[in-house]
């Protein structure tokens, strides 16, 4: 049980990354008028590592 909870911990840890590299992705946008693409490369892999976690969870439960 203590490993589900962790795993859960690391998810809302991930989502709460890729949340901050997507707003650093709009504000560069809009404040510096640029659009940097490696804040939503970044985003994803988090998002994919969400994925992955949730898929061991469903694997291991």
């Amino acid at each position: 049980m203590d490993i589900i909870l962790l795993a859960y911990l690391v998810i809302f840890a991930l989502f709460g990354t890729a949340a901050s590299y997507f707003v650093r992705y709009i504000y560069a946008y809009w404040v510096h008028n640029t659009m940097q693409v490696k804040y939503i490369y970044k985003a994803g892999i988090c998002i994919i590592s969400v994925v992955i976690v949730s898929g061991l969870i469903a694997l291991f439960t």
